[in-house]
């Protein structure tokens, strides 16, 4: 019983400490140039130039997540979004929980406002993460 409390303490503290984390990331407007050599830019990511599809291109690095790439500035600003970049790429993520490096996203620039709207109502429909490390059978909603 008491390991079984333990164990329910340490995880109700690792959530709050991730998500506290994740809701003190400070907002910044996109800039419309690149830095130039020498200044560093604000978050460390592979950008290419949108293609003939309307959008661009992310390749991921170890410890990314949907959640943080979609809220980078040159990508969705937004991290509750990120259901759009799984439906973008579905072809690659099995499982949203588990993105992997060296994966290349399509961001898609082109949503509408509907499905953006519904993006954002099925991530905060999400039930909270559980670790895993392979893909689930199941998804808790239909993304």
């Amino acid at each position: 019983m008491r390991m079984v409390r333990f164990l329910l303490v340490v995880s109700v503290l690792a959530a709050f400490a991730i998500a506290s984390g994740c809701a003190s990331r400070a907002k910044t407007k996109p800039t419309q140039q690149p830095a130039d050599e020498g200044e560093a830019m604000v978050e460390d990511y592979e950008y290419q130039e949108p293609e003939e599809t309307g959008g661009m291109k992310y390749v991921v690095k170890r410890g990314d997540t949907l959640w943080g790439i979609s809220s980078m500035n040159r990508i969705y600003e937004d991290p509750f979004r990120w259901p759009l970049l799984y439906r973008a790429n579905r072809d690659q993520i099995e499982d949203p929980d588990l993105i992997y490096p060296d994966q290349e996203f399509d961001i898609k620039t082109d949503w509408s406002r509907q499905e953006i709207a519904d993006a954002v109502q099925k991530a905060k429909d999400t039930p909270p993460y559980r670790p895993h490390t392979s893909p689930r059978k199941r998804l808790p909603l239909r993304y």
